[in-house]
């Protein structure tokens, strides 16, 4: 037992390092935020913190978007025999440097979305990995130890998603993106 966790542990270092580089090289980089309107939208959410049936009904009413074009993925606590949709992840869906084990994750970074929303409450670092890797033009989340993956972070003590989502339209439309 001692070995495995050791073993995770090493992993876990792993893909910490690779984050830290990879959010400290992405946020040099000077980046452009396309004039577009927003149109697909990709959303990253805990199991245990949201029902992800009202997210998208949410999402559709505050930003007008279309169901079919909100991309759900759930962030899951690892359980030894269960088996997962083909949203959901855990962290053993990671491998060695922040790589990505599960196909349906690898295309759900790759897709340019055109706002990426990640409605975690905790610091989770491997939904901090998914935010950094998504190839999405404008990414939006709760403020944390560390926001240079965000566009745009919210501050709100309870991480309430009604206020983040209040406050993200709000911005969205100044920017003229909804």
């Amino acid at each position: 037992m001692l070995e495995k966790m050791t073993f995770f542990s090493f992993k876990k270092k792993s893909i910490q390092r690779f984050f830290e580089k990879e959010l400290t090289r992405q946020s040099t980089l000077v980046k452009s935020i396309p004039v577009s309107k927003i149109k697909k939208v990709a959303v990253l959410i805990e199991e245990a913190s949201h029902d992800q049936n009202q997210i998208v009904p949410k999402i559709e009413e505050m930003y007008g978007i279309r169901g079919a074009d909100v991309h759900v993925f759930v962030c899951c606590t690892h359980l030894k025999n269960r088996v997962y949709k083909a949203n959901e992840f855990s962290e053993k869906s990671f491998g060695w440097l922040g790589s990505l084990k599960l196909n349906s994750l690898q295309e759900f970074v790759k897709i340019e979305y055109d706002l990426f929303i990640n409605y975690g409450i905790a610091e989770n670092l491997y939904m901090k990995v998914i935010t950094l890797s998504s190839q999405s033009h404008f990414k939006i989340g709760f403020s944390s130890e560390d926001n240079r993956m965000y566009d745009l972070s919210i501050a709100d003590s309870e991480k309430r998603i009604d206020t983040l989502n209040e406050e993200a339209v709000k911005y969205l439309k100044i920017l003229k993106k909804l």
